[in-house]
């Protein structure tokens, strides 16, 4: 199931916007050879707010790096607010004892 993504990178010192949908992929199975995760990048904005998601995906290797540094930021959120997430139910549970 995909999931969207809003995520902060850091390019070059350039501090950039990120907008797109992850992918998780999917195991092989006897119907497909499966698919390994990814993201589609919608919009890179600048601080100013400009789109530059065009200009990024003019250079392959630019936008590669753009959706590793996006993928990674996400996966690092999804780790922070699980964990975030298990801090405050262990918090709950002390005050209901």
């Amino acid at each position: 199931m995909s999931q969207p993504i809003h995520t902060y990178i850091e390019l070059s010192g350039v501090k950039l916007e990120v907008i797109g949908t992850y992918y998780p992929g999917e195991d092989a199975s006897m119907d497909s050879p499966g698919e390994e995760e990814s993201i589609e990048i919608i919009s890179v904005l600048t601080a100013k707010g400009d789109d530059i998601g065009a200009m990024v995906a003019w250079f392959e290797d630019v936008q590669e790096h753009v959706e590793q540094a996006a993928m990674e930021a996400f996966k690092e959120g999804r780790i922070w607010q699980a964990t975030e997430a298990a801090i405050a139910r262990r918090e709950m549970a002390r005050e209901a004892a």
